[in-house]
């Protein structure tokens, strides 16, 4: 069994590799919810790009409750699934404020019964915006987590089950943090072990450690990536 060492060694490295906060981490909860709502089959780019329009009409999700799902699209038709994501949103606000005077429910059991609120959605922003341990497992936490041999399992919900039971509570907001951006970026399907900061804590046995020709053009290009879009995350708070 993966040690508690290993687990907070392993989290600060990547830590210090992808210093910033998640891409939809900003804002109150109403905010987040709405934003990691939005990124269902969607790239964070484009929900950060429509989002200081989206807030600006609708502020408070008492506005948002006003609205008519037709409305709603308009705000959002630059991505995928918009018109199923606006019906979600209007019925979601409509509950929230008459069932829950307008906050945002805190805990998981109550997010998971919101339209468009799934368990994936409610895991990431418990942590953060409500100081509640969850782990929120999108294909990346699956495969980075199997690759450094924390865990042993075919499924992301098998994996939150056996990282829920491994991983101390406070840890929990780091690994969404820093498992989504080193999946994207460098644990990626075929890997970018040579680029990798815990590639000698990691149990995967086909190691990439030679470094492509290529490889300052690699980073450079991760660096600019994660840069515009920690811009966007800034410029999404309003």
């Amino acid at each position: 069994m993966t040690s508690k060492k290993t687990i907070v060694d392993t989290l600060a490295r990547l830590k210090k590799r992808f210093p910033t906060p998640g891409a939809m981490e900003f804002g109150d909860a109403y905010q987040s919810l709405v934003a990691v709502m939005l990124t269902a089959r969607t790239r964070d780019e484009q929900v950060l790009k429509l989002l200081p329009g989206f807030f600006k009409a609708y502020p408070t999700v008492e506005k948002l409750a006003g609205a008519t799902p037709e409305q709603i699209q308009k705000k959002i038709n630059t991505i995928g699934m918009f018109r199923q994501k606006a019906k979600n949103l209007s019925a979601l606000a409509k509950r929230v404020v008459g069932e829950y005077g307008g906050e945002i429910p805190g805990t998981l059991d109550e997010l998971i019964t919101l339209a468009g609120v799934g368990r994936k959605t409610a895991s990431v922003i418990l942590p953060y915006q409500f100081n509640k341990p969850a782990i929120a497992v999108d294909t990346h936490v699956h495969r980075v987590t199997n690759r450094l041999g924390w865990v042993d399992t075919k499924t992301p919900e098998k994996t939150e089950q056996a990282l829920l039971a491994l991983i101390p509570s406070d840890l929990s907001p780091t690994v969404n943090r820093v498992f989504v951006k080193h999946g994207r970026y460098i644990c990626i399907k075929n890997p970018r072990c040579w680029a990798c900061p815990v590639a000698d804590m990691c149990a995967f046995k086909n190691k990439q450690l030679e470094s492509p020709k290529d490889s300052e053009k690699i980073i450079a290009d991760i660096d600019r990536r994660e840069a515009e879009l920690q811009l966007l995350r800034e410029q999404a708070i309003i």
